[in-house]
């Protein structure tokens, strides 16, 4: 079976390191891969694959409509049902979520994130609306809005999470909460040990960063 990579625009305009060491995993666990950074709104080609790889909801559902065919499997979800991968402890630290919007309608990506959670020790604090009924973090806003109405809804999303630490597996959504004022904790940060941060980038910068890492990789 031909393997093919996709980490996805917002994960790579974060933190590449981090798809790097999720790759090595994908290699570990799946064998030879190939991988593609066009972002899967451009239309990637993929003929030639059997099964693409991604830690993306967004990415995994708009490769599923594209190629109905194919296997698409969240890598989020493989981590969660692996028997060899190493999970950090987090001592039973609460925290709340913030559920990507493409993941509403996905029960076994919601339940996955839950299980990866459960495998690091952290005790999670659920908002009031959350899962399938989430709302979203006001990304989706970007361009159909004014920015301060934008600003406005990240903030409003983020006071209704009952902890400052707030999980978050969608990289925009690390911007979203950081604009609301909590204190953002990355799905894949987590698994790796590392800090989430996006002191300094804004609404706008972000979205920048997104439009030129597609400009430059279409």
């Amino acid at each position: 079976m031909k393997y093919v990579y996709a980490p996805g625009c917002a994960l790579m305009s974060y933190k590449p390191q981090l798809s790097y060491k999720l790759e090595e995993f994908a290699f570990r666990h799946f064998g030879p891969i190939e991988t593609v950074l066009t972002c899967c709104f451009d239309s990637p080609q993929l003929d030639e694959a059997d099964c693409l790889l991604t830690p993306c909801e967004t990415c995994a559902q708009t490769y599923q409509k594209r190629y109905p065919e194919k296997k698409i499997i969240n890598l989020l979800q493989a981590i969660a049902e692996s028997a060899v991968f190493v999970f950090p402890d987090y001592g039973g630290a609460s925290m709340s979520i913030q559920d990507t919007c493409a993941a509403r309608t996905n029960p076994e990506m919601l339940a996955a994130v839950r299980i990866l959670l459960e495998k690091m020790n952290i005790r999670l604090v659920e908002p009031a609306h959350t899962g399938a009924k989430a709302k979203c973090c006001g990304q989706l806003l970007y361009g159909k809005t004014d920015i301060v109405k934008v600003e406005n809804f990240m903030k409003k999303r983020a006071d209704e999470m009952p902890c400052e630490d707030v999980v978050v597996y969608c990289a925009s959504c690390i911007m979203s909460m950081t604009v609301g004022g909590k204190r953002p904790r990355y799905i894949l940060d987590l698994l790796y040990g590392e800090e989430t941060d996006m002191t300094g980038e804004g609404v706008c910068s972000w979205n920048e960063k997104l439009l030129q890492f597609r400009k430059a990789h279409k």
